[in-house]
């Protein structure tokens, strides 16, 4: 079962590292460029050695200094401590997702060129030992998710078709009104004439589409992340000889559909991929996934395991083959439900019934990515748990989950990317001291094997002390109080509340994405306090669906609990409160300033504001129908929109606000930051409007390096503005 909540503490220190206080450096925004994170890991079969994808931040080149986000491939020796890592690739790319060839003397990975966005990502090879990179693949829309045969001579990827080159014709309907598939397949032998013939009219209407001048929009998902959806295409699984170049990709997969999670079965001759189902409805319309097996010369197509109410992904077959360990999300209320890890046997006359290894009973919380050991018959995953990412075990002799990594430095730590080879589980965890290390767990300990940051060493850090507070509904909030930099006993402090996203993120001190942010504003004098009100991930079922209905007033109430029960430290100044938040935490801010004017400043970042505006511009528009339980339209859920809404009460502001958003925004959409920050200045409220060009919804974690230390340094400016801050501005010596 779960851990309970903490007591609330009321003590806090800064962190004590090796070397006198006054010796270590303060954090600065610079120090952004020299983060380094692991997006993810793979061990040897063998466990002798561990590839990592690390990102970096960079410049082009030594006569171009625009500075650009990385990818490289580091080399682990997990035999020897003594041995250093070793750079495997460089320069101005993206490489990530390695995989060992089974014998371990190839690493498959995905390159993309940094900067050229024409450039589509292929599938690379090079040899561990030494000599060139090679790409296997060539395919006009790139390829992804490499995965090496048992026997190593074959590699499985993914690859984008357009429709127009799947043969045949989908067994769900166009939805273009009048229109059937293929119908304008006779126009390609007409020429287009604006001023002909019917035939020659429509010819030219489709020459114009073709081109996307103008955008031609048909389907039901036709926003994606940053940019209106093109053409339709389908991931599809292709075979791909790694030895020979000049051999044709085999593509094994057909249809109408998405083809992904793409995995050999251990015998090579047949392989597992999870597709939407049932496939005569439009994918648009389909919201479950079930898994298929196929045998490898792309024959025997048949369904493994489909259950109605879930949608499933991530099959991970045993060793024998006998068991195939999956994911599972129930489909009645997606956002609240928790992510289970099942397993079905597999023979001759099919599969069994699931056996849930995780439900709301026994682990109550999310599974986010699963793997086997090698060795024995359990698996091992990550989740997240109570404001950490532990990393678990799970075997079928069990009745829950068996802790395998859960806490680091008295914190709860935060396991993103893990690998599992030989005996060995290597994973990259995020604690206050460290914003990325390497660890390696095996017969000999856990211990570090790849310090990423080591210059964090020489750093002042803040340490985040855990608290929690009763709501009057006996809800409990777990929270985090970061006392600034320096403290010193006699003074008091500005306190700035900072609100997750989601609502069902969840933060933790081991939260990877908010290091650096919390422990520059310490570093500039401010106390910082996270919680995770209902809502978020991490505490249950029941505590993600109180939010349902209920986006602001109930999670707005347990963040003001939070604040109020962090001013019971006399140090902090109850006269200089600022709060921020994005997406989710953008809205929330948004409607805490307009109910409660207690906040000097205020900075709203890539947030939803209007619901109903919401389901038209956001690539996210199913949250508002999974939120308020039906949609905008519906008089029954009227008032709750608009309840729900803040910019319903958007003349209640008072509170100086910057409002912060990308221009290609498009999953919460960037239309409703538009009507905030005009209907402020009509209002003539104090307010301002910073939009970033190019930056979609990851800006504040994977965006333009420059964009994000802008962003950092003008929140703080904005901060600064408004309340009066003796605090010198750090510098790094």
């Amino acid at each position: 079962m779960m851990r309970p909540i903490p007591p609330a503490c009321t003590l806090f220190a800064v962190l004590a590292l090796a070397c006198p206080a006054q010796a270590r450096e303060p954090i600065v925004t610079t120090d952004l460029l020299r983060l380094r994170t692991v997006s993810s890991i793979d061990v040897a079969r063998d466990g002798s050695r561990a590839v990592l994808a690390v990102r970096s931040i960079g410049s082009a080149g030594s006569e171009d200094t625009e500075l650009v986000n990385l990818s490289h491939l580091f080399l682990l020796d997990l035999r020897d401590d003594s041995a250093p890592p070793r750079q495997l690739t460089w320069g101005r790319r993206s490489d990530r997702a390695p995989v060992f060839a089974p014998d371990g003397t190839r690493i498959a990975f995905v390159r993309a060129p940094v900067g050229d966005d024409d450039a589509a990502a292929q599938v690379w090879v090079m040899p561990v030992n030494g000599g060139e990179a090679r790409p296997v693949t060539d395919f006009p829309r790139g390829a992804d998710d490499p995965r090496w045969s048992p026997d190593g001579r074959r590699l499985l990827v993914s690859s984008a078709v357009p429709m127009d080159e799947l043969p045949g014709a989908p067994a769900w309907p166009s939805e273009r009104p009048r229109q059937t598939w293929r119908d304008e397949a006779a126009l390609n032998d007409v020429t287009p004439d604006p001023a002909g013939s019917r035939a020659q009219i429509r010819a030219w209407l489709k020459a114009n589409a073709d081109q996307c001048d103008p955008n031609l929009i048909t389907r039901l998902e036709f926003v994606g992340e940053t940019d209106l959806r093109g053409e339709m295409t389908f991931a599809h699984l292709f075979l791909v000889d790694p030895h020979d170049p000049d051999a044709e990709p085999r593509r094994l997969t057909s249809g109408f559909a998405d083809h992904r999670d793409g995995v050999f079965m251990p015998d090579g001759e047949s392989l597992l991929y999870t597709t939407k189902t049932p496939a005569d409805r439009h994918p648009d319309r389909v919201r479950h996934t079930s898994i298929r097996r196929i045998d490898i010369d792309g024959t025997n197509d048949r369904q493994l395991l489909a259950l109605d109410d879930f949608s499933v992904r991530q099959p991970r077959p045993s060793r024998d083959g006998w068991v195939v360990a999956f994911l599972a999300h129930q489909m009645d209320e997606p956002m609240f439900r928790q992510t289970r890890l099942g397993i079905v046997t597999v023979g001759e006359d099919g599969v069994s019934e699931p056996t849930w290894l995780t439900d709301e009973e026994a682990f109550d919380a999310p599974v986010l990515d699963v793997r086997w050991m090698p060795t024995r018959s359990a698996l091992v995953f990550n989740s997240a748990v109570r404001g950490g990412y532990p990393l678990m075990t799970m075997g079928v002799g069990l009745l829950e989950p068996a802790v395998v990594v859960d806490e680091l430095d008295d914190h709860p730590a935060g396991v993103y990317a893990f690998g599992i080879g030989g005996g060995a589980i290597v994973y990259a965890a995020t604690m206050p001291a460290n914003p990325c290390t390497v660890r390696v767990r095996d017969a000999r300990g856990d211990r570090v094997a790849f310090d990423l940051n080591a210059w964090v060493a020489d750093k002042e850090l803040s340490v985040p002390e855990a608290g929690s507070v009763t709501r009057p509904d006996g809800v409990d909030i777990q929270y985090w109080l970061m006392p600034p930099m320096r403290r010193e006993a006699t003074k008091t402090y500005p306190l700035v509340l900072e609100i997750h996203g989601g609502p069902n993120a969840m933060w933790g001190p081991g939260e990877r994405s908010m290091w650096l942010e919390f422990q520059l504003l310490c570093s500039w004098g401010y106390a910082v306090v996270y919680s995770n009100p209902r809502g978020s991930a991490g505490y249950g079922y029941e505590f993600e669906r109180a939010s349902f209905q209920n986006l602001a007033e109930g999670p707005a109430g347990d963040v003001l609990a939070v604040v109020d029960h962090a001013l019971l430290n006399e140090w902090i100044d109850p006269e200089r409160l600022l709060v921020t938040g994005g997406s989710y935490g953008g809205y929330l801010t948004a409607w805490i300033i307009a109910h409660d004017h207690r906040f000097k400043a205020a900075v709203a970042q890539r947030g939803v504001y209007h619901l109903t505006t919401l389901f038209g511009e956001g690539a996210a528009w199913r949250l508002v129908e999974w939120w308020i339980g039906g949609w905008p339209w519906e008089p029954r859920l009227e008032r709750i929109y608009k309840r729900e809404s803040p910019f319903s009460d958007v003349h209640r502001i008072r509170t100086p606000l910057l409002i912060i958003h990308g221009d290609r925004d498009r999953r919460t959409g960037f239309v409703q930051s538009e009507m905030l920050y005009r209907a402020l200045k009509q209002l003539e409220r104090p307010v301002e409007y910073v939009r970033y060009p190019g930056a979609d919804h990851s800006l504040s974690r994977r965006g333009d390096p420059a964009q994000r230390m802008d962003r950092l340094n003008r929140i703080i400016d904005f901060f600064e503005r408004h309340i009066d801050n003796p605090r010198t501005a750090p510098r790094a010596e």
